[in-house]
Protein backbone atom coordinates (compact mmCIF):
# COMPACT_ATOMS: atom_id res chain seq x y z
CA UNK A 1 0.00 0.00 0.00
CA UNK A 2 1.65 3.41 -1.00
CA UNK A 3 1.30 6.14 1.67
CA UNK A 4 2.17 10.14 1.41
CA UNK A 5 4.85 11.50 3.24
CA UNK A 6 3.80 11.73 6.55
CA UNK A 7 3.76 15.53 7.80
CA UNK A 8 2.36 15.47 11.73
CA UNK A 9 0.92 18.79 10.71
CA UNK A 10 -1.00 17.83 14.13
CA UNK A 11 2.15 18.61 15.89
CA UNK A 12 2.65 22.11 14.72
CA UNK A 13 0.60 24.96 17.50
CA UNK A 14 0.11 21.41 19.82
CA UNK A 15 1.50 22.20 22.97
CA UNK A 16 1.87 19.76 26.11
CA UNK A 17 2.08 21.51 29.84
CA UNK A 18 3.90 19.36 32.19
CA UNK A 19 4.42 21.72 35.18
CA UNK A 20 7.42 23.95 33.64
CA UNK A 21 7.76 25.92 30.51
CA UNK A 22 4.79 24.67 27.87
CA UNK A 23 6.68 22.52 25.42
CA UNK A 24 6.01 22.95 22.01
CA UNK A 25 5.32 19.87 19.80
CA UNK A 26 6.17 22.04 16.32
CA UNK A 27 9.95 20.61 17.58
CA UNK A 28 8.77 17.34 17.56
CA UNK A 29 7.24 17.35 13.91
CA UNK A 30 9.92 15.89 12.39
CA UNK A 31 10.66 13.02 15.18
CA UNK A 32 7.64 12.01 16.57
CA UNK A 33 7.22 12.10 20.14
CA UNK A 34 9.07 9.44 22.69
CA UNK A 35 8.95 9.87 26.23
CA UNK A 36 10.42 7.58 29.54
CA UNK A 37 9.88 8.65 32.87
CA UNK A 38 12.07 7.52 35.14
CA UNK A 39 11.78 6.76 38.89
CA UNK A 40 10.87 4.66 41.93
CA UNK A 41 7.12 3.63 42.72
CA UNK A 42 5.06 6.06 44.30
CA UNK A 43 6.93 9.10 42.68
CA UNK A 44 4.04 9.74 39.89
CA UNK A 45 5.42 8.53 36.53
CA UNK A 46 2.00 7.09 35.77
CA UNK A 47 0.39 10.55 36.48
CA UNK A 48 2.61 12.05 34.05
CA UNK A 49 1.78 9.89 31.48
CA UNK A 50 -2.05 10.02 32.28
CA UNK A 51 -1.11 14.20 32.06
CA UNK A 52 0.09 13.91 28.32
CA UNK A 53 -2.78 11.05 27.31
CA UNK A 54 -5.22 14.44 28.18
CA UNK A 55 -3.59 16.81 26.66
CA UNK A 56 -2.87 14.97 23.10
CA UNK A 57 -6.63 13.76 23.28
CA UNK A 58 -7.83 17.14 23.81
CA UNK A 59 -6.19 18.12 20.37
CA UNK A 60 -6.52 15.29 18.09
CA UNK A 61 -4.51 12.33 18.92
CA UNK A 62 -6.24 9.17 20.39
CA UNK A 63 -4.59 7.94 23.20
CA UNK A 64 -3.77 3.85 24.19
CA UNK A 65 -3.38 3.79 27.62
CA UNK A 66 -2.10 -0.06 28.37
CA UNK A 67 -3.40 -0.82 32.16
CA UNK A 68 -1.03 -3.98 33.74
CA UNK A 69 -2.59 -3.08 37.49
CA UNK A 70 -6.75 -3.15 36.28
CA UNK A 71 -6.59 0.65 37.63
CA UNK A 72 -7.37 2.84 34.52
CA UNK A 73 -10.68 1.04 34.17
CA UNK A 74 -12.31 3.07 37.00
CA UNK A 75 -10.71 6.81 35.72
CA UNK A 76 -11.16 5.99 31.91
CA UNK A 77 -14.09 3.60 30.99
CA UNK A 78 -14.53 -0.09 30.32
CA UNK A 79 -11.24 -1.53 28.62
CA UNK A 80 -11.74 -2.85 25.18
CA UNK A 81 -13.01 -6.51 25.21
CA UNK A 82 -9.85 -7.71 22.58
CA UNK A 83 -7.41 -7.15 19.54
CA UNK A 84 -10.43 -6.89 17.39
CA UNK A 85 -12.29 -4.39 19.20
CA UNK A 86 -8.51 -2.56 19.65
CA UNK A 87 -8.34 -2.24 15.74
CA UNK A 88 -12.27 -1.09 15.71
CA UNK A 89 -11.78 1.98 17.73
CA UNK A 90 -8.75 2.90 16.71
CA UNK A 91 -10.11 2.71 12.87
CA UNK A 92 -13.33 4.49 13.54
CA UNK A 93 -11.42 7.93 16.16
CA UNK A 94 -14.50 8.09 18.15
CA UNK A 95 -13.44 7.43 21.54
CA UNK A 96 -10.15 9.69 22.61
CA UNK A 97 -9.10 7.56 25.29
CA UNK A 98 -9.29 3.98 24.88
CA UNK A 99 -8.03 1.35 27.84
CA UNK A 100 -6.01 -2.34 27.30
CA UNK A 101 -5.66 -4.44 30.35
CA UNK A 102 -2.50 -6.39 29.59
CA UNK A 103 -1.12 -7.55 33.17
CA UNK A 104 1.77 -9.51 31.41
CA UNK A 105 3.67 -10.03 27.86
CA UNK A 106 1.52 -12.22 26.72
CA UNK A 107 -1.77 -10.46 26.79
CA UNK A 108 0.16 -7.30 25.44
CA UNK A 109 0.72 -9.14 22.05
CA UNK A 110 -2.15 -9.23 20.24
CA UNK A 111 -2.85 -5.23 21.43
CA UNK A 112 0.59 -4.46 20.58
CA UNK A 113 0.18 -6.23 17.18
CA UNK A 114 -3.50 -4.34 16.80
CA UNK A 115 -1.65 -0.77 17.16
CA UNK A 116 0.85 -1.29 15.03
CA UNK A 117 -1.67 -2.69 12.21
CA UNK A 118 -3.99 0.40 12.28
CA UNK A 119 -0.93 2.87 12.97
CA UNK A 120 0.47 1.27 9.67
CA UNK A 121 -2.66 1.39 7.95
CA UNK A 122 -3.95 4.37 8.73
CA UNK A 123 -1.66 6.98 9.94
CA UNK A 124 -3.76 9.43 12.05
CA UNK A 125 -2.29 10.77 15.47
CA UNK A 126 -2.11 7.87 18.16
CA UNK A 127 -0.20 8.21 21.06
CA UNK A 128 0.45 4.69 23.49
CA UNK A 129 1.22 5.08 27.30
CA UNK A 130 2.84 1.79 28.47
CA UNK A 131 2.40 2.07 32.35
CA UNK A 132 5.32 -0.32 34.15
CA UNK A 133 7.40 -0.61 31.00
CA UNK A 134 9.66 -3.57 32.52
CA UNK A 135 6.41 -5.88 32.16
CA UNK A 136 7.11 -6.04 28.85
CA UNK A 137 9.92 -4.95 27.79
CA UNK A 138 13.99 -6.48 28.51
CA UNK A 139 17.56 -5.01 28.29
CA UNK A 140 18.53 -7.93 26.17
CA UNK A 141 16.88 -10.11 23.48
CA UNK A 142 15.03 -12.66 24.77
CA UNK A 143 12.49 -15.94 23.27
CA UNK A 144 9.17 -16.26 24.17
CA UNK A 145 6.71 -13.83 25.14
CA UNK A 146 9.11 -10.82 26.83
CA UNK A 147 11.10 -10.96 23.48
CA UNK A 148 8.16 -10.47 21.18
CA UNK A 149 6.59 -8.05 23.49
CA UNK A 150 10.19 -5.92 23.22
CA UNK A 151 9.94 -6.47 19.69
CA UNK A 152 6.76 -4.68 19.36
CA UNK A 153 7.23 -1.82 21.85
CA UNK A 154 10.87 -1.72 19.92
CA UNK A 155 8.69 -0.87 16.73
CA UNK A 156 6.60 1.79 18.71
CA UNK A 157 10.15 3.13 18.98
CA UNK A 158 12.02 2.50 15.96
CA UNK A 159 9.23 3.23 13.42
CA UNK A 160 5.99 4.99 15.02
CA UNK A 161 7.81 8.23 13.34
CA UNK A 162 6.53 7.59 9.85
CA UNK A 163 3.34 6.32 11.42
CA UNK A 164 2.06 9.27 13.18
CA UNK A 165 2.42 7.05 16.44
CA UNK A 166 3.53 8.55 19.60
CA UNK A 167 4.49 6.74 22.62
CA UNK A 168 5.05 7.09 26.26
CA UNK A 169 6.49 4.83 28.77
CA UNK A 170 8.11 4.09 32.64
CA UNK A 171 10.80 2.08 34.11
CA UNK A 172 11.78 2.23 37.56
CA UNK A 173 15.42 2.14 36.55
CA UNK A 174 17.53 3.61 34.05
CA UNK A 175 19.74 0.30 33.55
CA UNK A 176 18.66 -3.26 33.89
CA UNK A 177 14.65 -2.53 32.81
CA UNK A 178 13.95 -1.69 29.22
CA UNK A 179 15.58 -2.36 25.49
CA UNK A 180 18.39 0.23 24.73
CA UNK A 181 16.18 0.80 21.91
CA UNK A 182 14.13 2.68 23.86
CA UNK A 183 16.90 5.40 25.49
CA UNK A 184 17.97 6.12 21.98
CA UNK A 185 14.99 7.22 20.63
CA UNK A 186 13.70 8.99 22.93
CA UNK A 187 13.45 12.70 23.46
CA UNK A 188 11.30 13.72 26.24
CA UNK A 189 12.75 12.40 29.50
CA UNK A 190 11.78 12.65 32.65
CA UNK A 191 13.46 11.89 35.89
CA UNK A 192 11.97 11.65 39.32
CA UNK A 193 13.98 11.06 42.40
CA UNK A 194 16.74 8.58 42.83
CA UNK A 195 17.18 6.97 46.35
CA UNK A 196 19.46 4.32 45.30
CA UNK A 197 23.17 6.30 44.55
CA UNK A 198 24.64 3.62 42.50
CA UNK A 199 21.99 4.58 39.86
CA UNK A 200 23.81 8.03 39.46
CA UNK A 201 26.44 6.62 37.41
CA UNK A 202 24.27 6.17 34.45
CA UNK A 203 22.11 9.42 34.57
CA UNK A 204 25.38 11.45 35.49
CA UNK A 205 26.27 12.46 31.84
CA UNK A 206 22.61 13.70 30.90
CA UNK A 207 23.64 15.97 33.74
CA UNK A 208 26.54 17.15 33.20
CA UNK A 209 26.47 20.30 31.21
CA UNK A 210 23.02 21.61 33.77
CA UNK A 211 25.69 20.78 36.90
CA UNK A 212 22.59 18.83 38.37
CA UNK A 213 24.05 16.42 41.33
CA UNK A 214 22.54 12.83 42.87
CA UNK A 215 21.85 15.18 45.71
CA UNK A 216 19.50 17.26 43.26
CA UNK A 217 17.76 14.39 42.14
CA UNK A 218 17.43 12.48 45.70
CA UNK A 219 15.67 15.93 47.17
CA UNK A 220 13.00 15.60 43.98
CA UNK A 221 9.53 15.43 45.51
CA UNK A 222 6.12 13.06 44.42
CA UNK A 223 5.46 14.42 41.42
CA UNK A 224 8.42 16.22 40.71
CA UNK A 225 10.82 15.92 37.79
CA UNK A 226 14.16 17.07 36.01
CA UNK A 227 12.43 17.24 31.86
CA UNK A 228 15.21 17.08 29.00
CA UNK A 229 12.71 18.09 26.17
CA UNK A 230 13.99 19.80 23.11
CA UNK A 231 14.63 23.47 24.92
CA UNK A 232 16.87 21.46 27.65
CA UNK A 233 16.34 20.70 30.30
CA UNK A 234 14.17 22.25 33.58
CA UNK A 235 12.41 20.85 36.88
CA UNK A 236 8.91 20.39 37.07
CA UNK A 237 6.11 19.64 39.24
CA UNK A 238 3.81 17.97 37.59
CA UNK A 239 0.03 18.97 38.05
CA UNK A 240 -2.31 15.51 38.82
CA UNK A 241 -4.22 14.16 35.39
CA UNK A 242 -7.71 15.31 35.30
CA UNK A 243 -9.18 11.61 35.57
CA UNK A 244 -6.71 11.13 38.54
CA UNK A 245 -7.76 14.28 40.62
CA UNK A 246 -11.47 12.66 40.63
CA UNK A 247 -10.18 9.53 42.65
CA UNK A 248 -7.49 10.75 44.53
CA UNK A 249 -7.01 10.58 48.36
CA UNK A 250 -6.78 14.17 49.35
CA UNK A 251 -3.01 14.44 50.93
CA UNK A 252 -2.61 16.87 53.57
CA UNK A 253 0.67 18.96 53.12
CA UNK A 254 3.78 17.69 54.47
CA UNK A 255 5.50 20.28 57.24
CA UNK A 256 8.90 20.66 56.80
CA UNK A 257 11.23 19.41 59.31
CA UNK A 258 13.06 22.66 61.09
CA UNK A 259 16.45 21.86 62.98
CA UNK A 260 16.35 20.71 66.61
CA UNK A 261 19.82 20.00 68.13
CA UNK A 262 22.60 22.30 68.06
CA UNK A 263 24.46 20.30 65.46
CA UNK A 264 21.77 20.14 63.08
CA UNK A 265 21.39 24.13 63.62
CA UNK A 266 25.50 24.43 62.89
CA UNK A 267 24.85 22.58 59.57
CA UNK A 268 22.35 24.58 58.49
CA UNK A 269 23.55 27.44 59.09
CA UNK A 270 26.87 27.09 58.25
CA UNK A 271 25.19 27.12 54.06
CA UNK A 272 23.75 30.53 54.82
CA UNK A 273 26.26 33.50 53.51
CA UNK A 274 28.06 35.66 56.56
CA UNK A 275 25.82 38.64 55.39
CA UNK A 276 22.40 37.11 56.07
CA UNK A 277 23.55 35.45 59.15
CA UNK A 278 24.89 38.75 60.31
CA UNK A 279 21.28 40.37 59.84
CA UNK A 280 19.75 37.87 62.19
CA UNK A 281 19.59 40.20 64.97
CA UNK A 282 17.79 39.06 68.33
CA UNK A 283 14.70 40.65 67.47
CA UNK A 284 14.16 39.11 63.67
CA UNK A 285 15.00 35.73 65.15
CA UNK A 286 12.29 35.77 67.81
CA UNK A 287 10.17 36.94 64.96
CA UNK A 288 11.18 34.09 62.79
CA UNK A 289 10.88 31.16 65.39
CA UNK A 290 7.18 32.33 66.53
CA UNK A 291 6.31 32.51 62.63
CA UNK A 292 7.89 29.27 62.35
CA UNK A 293 6.40 27.62 65.43
CA UNK A 294 9.80 26.80 66.61
CA UNK A 295 9.76 25.53 70.41
CA UNK A 296 12.25 27.00 73.19
CA UNK A 297 14.38 24.15 72.89
CA UNK A 298 14.61 24.43 69.47
CA UNK A 299 15.24 28.63 69.61
CA UNK A 300 17.82 28.18 72.22
CA UNK A 301 19.73 25.31 70.01
CA UNK A 302 19.62 27.79 67.36
CA UNK A 303 20.73 30.92 69.11
CA UNK A 304 23.91 29.01 70.62
CA UNK A 305 24.29 27.47 66.84
CA UNK A 306 24.51 31.21 65.48
CA UNK A 307 27.02 32.42 67.80
CA UNK A 308 29.12 30.11 67.72
CA UNK A 309 29.35 30.19 63.55
CA UNK A 310 29.33 33.74 63.93
CA UNK A 311 32.18 34.12 66.13
CA UNK A 312 34.17 31.27 63.84
CA UNK A 313 33.89 33.41 60.71
CA UNK A 314 34.91 36.88 62.66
Amino acid sequence: MKHAVIKRSEMLGSTLCLGGTPIDLSDYAPTGLLAVAIGPRGYGKTNAGLLIAEQLSAQGWVSVLIDPEGELESMYGKAVEDADDLRARLAHRKHPIVVVSAQDASEFIPYGHAILEVADEHRKPLFVMIDEGQLFSATRKRMGDIGEAADIINQFAERGRKRALDFFITAHGYTGTLHRSNFRNKNLTLIGCQEDPMAWASLAAQFRASRIEYKDLNALAPGEFFCFSRRGVEKVKMPMAAALKRVAPKARPIRPALPTTFSQWSRALGEIPTSRLSALTDPVVTLLGAVAGLSTQQMLSGARALQDELEVRS
